[in-house]
């Protein structure tokens, strides 16, 4: 597929040691139609974990470049290790990205892996965007991490998701921009209303990212107050700009290795990540 400049997406996929971040890969360029099936970490099957030592020792060793075409998008994505010893390769694919996807184990929280790899992104001045990961891990639990975060990064970090059903057997998201329900079965999405026992709980969560995103910008406050809200292609507007000014840090959810919500990131960073130009 052909594509502008402005269409293409360079990302690293940062993150503590056993985060999920090959998985996330996989399940990344999987749904660009790269793949046609899903490697596992534990089989030596990845893309990105070719090497014999990473197949021995089941983890990165080295930053390894993938792309993808996905809705007229093209995206180089490179997964970086995330054990300490390795981090240079991690450096070097920062440098050269534009954007950084920190990825959070849901079940561990933010190690110091994390709050490395979040610094090194901060003083290389890059757009960052968090996903929380294993989310079908039992002891996953959504508000929690998601107030961890906000505790080590700053209010900034805000939900564009609000997960359902944490646990074994998540495939669940709302969407909080769209306002829509992401059902995933079998790792495909299909969207449908929001229930109505849910209504109140997400409208306050959708509230809560409107008024963040209006707050980053005098004009959209304006619009906020004098409309009383704000329209999805404005509220998306003001998300772009306020990420590529390092202002508002997007967080979402998923479970990569049963690739539940990993086409949300991909459409998260064509929306809010920038280009090369």
């Amino acid at each position: 597929m052909s594509h502008t400049i402005e269409q293409v997406r360079n990302l690293a996929l940062t993150g503590h040691n056993g985060a999920g971040k090959t998985a996330l890969a996989e399940a990344l360029i999987f749904n660009t139609g790269q793949l046609t099936r899903l490697g596992r970490v534990e089989d030596g099957t990845t893309v990105s974990d070719y090497d014999t030592e990473e197949v021995e020792r089941k983890m990165s060793v080295k930053t390894a470049l993938l792309t993808g075409e996905w809705n007229k998008f093209h995206f180089d994505l490179m997964d970086t290790p995330g054990y300490a010893d390795f981090i240079p390769e991690t450096l070097s694919a920062l440098r050269v990205a534009d954007g950084s996807v920190v990825v959070i184990d849901a079940a561990a929280g933010i190690d110091v892996g994390t709050e490395r790899v979040w610094r090194y992104a901060r003083d290389f001045n890059l757009p960052r965007m968090i996903f929380v990961n294993k989310m079908d891990r039992a002891d996953s639990d959504g508000p929690d991490i998601l107030t961890q975060i906000q505790e080590r990064f700053g209010r900034e970090a805000v939900a564009l998701q609000h997960p359902l059903n944490p646990g074994e057997g998540f495939h669940q998201v709302v969407d909080l921009i769209d306002m829509k329900l992401i059902t995933y079965v079998d790792g495909k999405a299909e969207e449908s209303e929001i229930p109505a026992d849910l209504q109140d709980e997400v409208s306050t969560l959708h509230e809560h990212l409107v008024e963040a995103v209006a707050e980053t910008d005098e004009e959209l406050m304006e619009t906020y107050f004098g409309d009383g809200g704000l329209g999805v292609e404005a509220l998306k507007e003001g998300l772009r700009k306020a990420v590529l000014a390092g202002q508002f840090f997007p967080v979402l959810f998923g479970d990569a290795y049963n690739n539940v919500a990993a086409d949300r990131l991909l459409r998260a960073v064509a929306d809010y990540f920038p280009s090369p130009a």
